[in-house]
């Protein structure tokens, strides 16, 4: 488990997601459009996370709302954004 936890932050796309969930809930549709993926990708990577314990749902009427669990999830993905960003 412990492996599978570091290569779900290790994820530029998970890192993202993480970092556009830090200031509140969103549902899918919100993702989409604030972060700018794709429906699959969103999909696939939100599966990964929330497997991996770092998100969490809710559900409010027809829509699910994915949220962080841990505040250092945020801590970590952005501090993998910082390295690909000054490794490029």
């Amino acid at each position: 488990m412990q492996s599978d936890l570091y290569s779900v932050l290790g994820n530029e796309t998970r890192a993202k997601l993480i970092i556009c969930l830090s200031q509140k809930p969103k549902n899918v549709s919100e993702l989409i459009k604030n972060c700018g993926l794709s429906q699959s990708a969103v999909s696939q990577h939100l599966t990964k996370l929330k497997k991996a314990k770092i998100v969490t749902t809710k559900k409010q009427g027809k829509e699910i709302y994915y949220s962080l669990r841990y505040r250092k999830a945020l801590d970590i993905a952005k501090g993998m954004a910082y390295l690909q960003r000054s490794v490029k």
